[in-house]
């Protein structure tokens, strides 16, 4: 397909082995292949480049480039322990984040209380997660803005790539529960 497009974009004039491209042919495939990326990029996957502690040591600070799946675009099917993309509700910048709560979940908000005294449980809302970053103290995430609306996910996070072009897949990490009172006599 690639090379009758070619083969059309410089078809040849009168002889034989003479190339000859006009100007509007030339620019309307630049423009088609440019809207053809960024459909791909919009509903199918993207490259963004990391920045920031927040996600070390799954994420190193600056480096990796996330390959990031559309698919899961609003929330649709991810699950506790997936890494999606949003638009930082604070922020005007892109964050990615773990998922630690879904909606009707009940998540401590700051574990670092150890389920003192002063812990504080939440349920997370309809249409909402909570996200948070594995390098706690150095995290902006659910335990300061809240409850992440579900329409603000722009992906998952399926892989990591950096430099010579080495990939990682990112699986999800956290495990069930096993329910140890049914096996004990």
């Amino acid at each position: 397909m690639t090379s009758s497009l070619i083969g059309r974009l410089f078809r040849s004039g009168g002889k034989r082995g003479r190339l000859r491209a006009s100007p509007f042919r030339l620019g309307l495939w630049v423009a088609g292949t440019f809207c053809a990326a960024k459909v791909f990029n919009e509903h199918a996957y993207e490259l963004q480049l990391s920045s920031g502690p927040s996600m070390y040591p799954t994420i190193h600070f600056k480096g990796d480039y996330l390959l990031i799946s559309k698919y899961y675009k609003y929330g649709r099917g991810i699950a506790v322990g997936d890494i999606v993309t949003f638009k930082h509700p604070s922020y005007v910048m892109m964050a990615a984040k773990r998922v630690v709560g879904m909606p009707g979940d009940y998540v401590l908000v700051d574990p670092e209380d150890h389920g003192g005294p002063l812990a504080k449980m939440i349920q997370v809302p309809e249409g909402h997660i909570m996200v948070t970053g594995d390098n706690l103290p150095w995290s902006r995430d659910s335990r300061d803005f809240g409850p992440l609306p579900m329409g603000l996910i722009s992906g998952k996070v399926i892989g990591k790539m950096w430099w010579p072009l080495n990939y990682q897949r990112m699986e999800n990490s956290l495990k069930p529960v096993e329910d140890i009172s049914r096996s004990q006599p």
